[in-house]
């Protein structure tokens, strides 16, 4: 594939993906309906999470008792 052909394609893409930002950030400033900004005012979470879960306690074990000793005589 020649070079020039590689470098329109490239600029095609570019131009492409900068004229759909314009687009949809006209349609944002109009209050059209636009992706632009649509996650950002409700959050990006497509439906709401499960309902929170108490934590799991944590019992933390003092030192003394991390070391493995033999009691028996």
């Amino acid at each position: 594939m020649p070079l020039w052909v590689q470098n329109l394609l490239v600029l095609l893409a570019v131009a492409g993906a900068a004229a759909f930002l314009l687009r949809q950030g006209y349609r944002a400033l109009l209050g059209r309906r636009s992706r632009v900004g649509s996650c950002c005012d409700k959050g990006c979470a497509a439906e709401p999470g499960p309902a929170k879960q108490s934590a799991e306690r944590i019992h933390f074990i003092p030192v003394e008792s991390l070391t493995a000793r033999s009691r028996k005589s």
